[in-house]
C-alpha cells in the first residue's frame, strides 16, 4: 500500500456511496480480497509520530472554545461560535471537501456531521489586537481531524470563528491491524478469503531505515514472521505473502528463507515506490531480475507495486517504465503468476503516468504477447467515489481489453485514507460502467495462488 495514514470515517457519505453500502452484506460480494495487509505493533510504533502536547490558551479563548464548547449536535449553540459571514472548509477524506458559508448553515452542517461529543485540543495559537488563530485537532472521535481556526473579535467583545478548515488527517499514533480486525472487516463485506501481503518491505524503506543493516534485516524477518503467525489464526481464510525491499543486500536471503517456510512461501510482495526502485537504473533492473529469477526457481508468485514515480524529486513513471518492466524484468520469471497492484498505479485513482503504463500492459496482452501469459491485475484503490466519469470509462475499457478473467478484486488496509473492503467494493460497483455480468466475473475471480 501507499502509506498515507488516516483514521476511520464518521461523516456522512454521498447518496451514491450510501446506496452502495447497504446495511446488510452486499448481495454480490467478491470471493477473495487479493490485496490486504496487517500492521504489527512494531511497525505501527515505527510509523507513529509522538502525540503533540496540548497547550494552554489565554483564559478568554479557553472559556470560549473549551469550557463553554457546545454539544456536538446543538446547531444553534455551534452557530453562535461563528461570525455571520464565516466560512467552513470541511474535508472528511472519503468525499470531496465541502464549503459551507454563513453562521446558521455551518451550525446545521456540523451538528449533523458527527455522532458523539468531541473535544477541541489546541496545539498553537496567536492573537494580535482583534484577530488571531488557533490550530489543533478534535479528540474523542473514531477519526482524526486537524483544525485551523481564524478568529475575529466582534463588536460584543466575543471571539468568533471567521474561517475554519477541518481536515480528515493522519492520527499521531497508529494502532496495529491484526488478523482478527481484518476478518471482521471481511465478514462485513461478505468476503470469505484474503491474500495478506506482508509490510516487511517498509522496514527497508530509505525513509525509515537506519545504518545498521543487520538490525534492519532482523526487523524485516520479524514483520514477515508476525504476519505468518497472524494469518495462521485463520488458515481457511487468509494466506500470507512475505515481502522485502528487492534492492537490499539481504533480499535474496530473505526470499530463500520465506520459500522454505510453507506459511510464508506462498508468494512475494514487492513495492517499487516504497523501496525507491528506479526502472531507468540498469543496476536496479538487474537486481530486480535476480529477485524475479529466484522467485521463479522457488515457484513463488509475485504481487508487485510497479508504480515507482516520485514527483517530489522529478522521478517519472509512465510508458517508459512499464516497457522496462515488460521487456527486462518480467521475462526473468516466465512461469509464475505476476499480480500487478493498483492496475499499475499507486492509488487512489490513476494518475496520467499510471494510465500510460496500464495502456502498455493492456496493449501487450491484447496483442498476445507471450510475456504476459501469467499477468494479473488487482483493482485495489483504482476506483473511488471521487473517480471522474471519463476516468471510470477509461478503466472499464482497459479492463475489457485486458480480459476480465485477469482482473482481481482488492481493497488494501483500511487506514491511510483507504475505505474498508465493503466501502471499496461499493464504490467500485457504483462508479464503473460495467454490466452486472462483468461485475460478477470480477467478484468470482480467484487467483491460482489463493485457491
Amino acid at each position: 500500500m501507499n502509506f498515507r495514514i488516516v483514521g476511520s470515517a464518521v461523516a456522512m457519505l454521498p447518496l451514491a456511496t450510501a446506496a452502495a453500502q447497504s446495511q446488510g452484506a452486499p448481495v454480490l460480494a467478491p470471493q477473495v480480497d487479493h490485496h490486504q495487509h496487517l500492521l504489527s505493533p512494531m511497525l505501527a510504533a515505527t510509523l507513529s509520530e509522538p502525540v503533540p502536547a496540548a497547550i494552554e490558551l489565554p483564559p478568554e479563548l479557553h472559556r470560549r472554545f473549551r469550557e463553554a464548547a457546545p454539544r456536538f449536535d446543538d446547531a444553534a449553540a455551534i452557530a453562535e461560535l461563528y461570525t455571520e459571514d464565516a466560512v467552513l472548509v470541511f474535508s472528511p477524506g472519503m468525499v470531496p471537501e465541502k464549503w459551507v458559508r454563513g453562521r446558521q448553515r455551518i451550525g446545521s452542517h456540523l451538528a449533523g456531521a458527527f455522532r458523539r461529543q468531541y473535544t477541541f485540543t489546541p496545539l498553537a495559537f496567536s492573537v494580535h489586537d482583534s484577530t488571531g488563530y488557533i490550530a489543533g485537532y478534535l479528540s474523542g472521535l473514531p477519526r482524526h481531524f486537524s483544525v485551523l481556526l481564524s478568529l475575529r473579535k466582534c463588536g460584543d467583545g466575543a471571539w468568533r470563528i471567521a474561517a475554519e478548515s477541518m481536515t480528515f488527517a493522519p492520527p499521531p499514533t497508529l494502532e496495529p491491524v491484526t488478523a482478527d480486525r481484518l476478518v471482521a472487516q471481511l465478514d462485513s463485506a461478505g468476503i470469505r478469503r484474503a491474500l495478506v501481503l506482508s509490510l516487511a518491505y517498509i522496514h527497508g524503506s530509505p525513509s525509515i531505515r537506519g545504518d545498521d543493516e543487520d538490525a534492519e534485516y532482523a526487523r524485516v524477518r520479524g514483520e514477515n514472521d508476525w504476519t505468518r503467525q497472524q494469518v495462521a489464526r485463520y488458515p481457511g481464510r487468509l494466506r500470507a505473502f512475505c515481502s522485502v525491499n528487492p534492492l537490499r543486500a539481504y533480499a535474496l536471503t530473505e526470499l530463500d528463507r520465506c520459500a522454505r517456510d510453507p506459511s510464508l512461501g506462498s508468494g512475494l510482495k514487492l513495492h517499487f515506490a516504497n523501496s525507491q526502485v528506479d526502472l531507468r537504473n540498469a543496476e536496479h533492473v538487474e537486481q530486480l531480475r535476480r529477485v524475479f529469477r529466484a522467485a521463479e526457481v522457488h515457484r513463488m508468485p509475485i504481487v508487485v507495486h510497479v508504480w515507482s514515480g516520485d514527483e517530489r524529486i522529478g522521478k517519472p513513471y509512465g510508458r517508459a517504465e512499464a516497457r522496462v518492466f515488460l521487456n527486462e524484468v518480467l521475462p526473468a520469471a516466465p512461469h509464475i503468476p505476476i499480480q500487478i497492484a493498483h492496475l499499475s498505479g499507486a492509488g487512489p485513482g490513476l494518475d496520467p503516468g499510471s494510465k500510460e503504463a496500464l495502456v502498455v500492459f493492456a496493449d501487450a496482452i491484447s496483442a498476445g504477447d507471450p510475456r504476459t501469459r501469467n499477468l494479473y491485475f488487482d483493482v485495489t484503490t483504482s476506483v473511488t467515489i471521487r473517480t471522474p466519469v471519463e476516468e471510470a470509462r477509461f478503466i472499464a475499457a482497459r479492463l475489457r481489453q485486458i480480459g476480465l478473467r485477469r482482473i482481481l478484486y482488492g481493497s488494501d488496509m483500511a487506514i491511510g485514507g483507504n475505505p474498508t473492503a465493503r466501502q471499496s467494493w461499493g464504490a467500485f460497483r457504483a462508479m464503473l460502467p460495467l454490466t452486472e455480468a462483468e461485475f460478477r466475473t470480477i467478484a468470482d475471480n480467484v487467483a491460482p495462488y489463493v485457491r
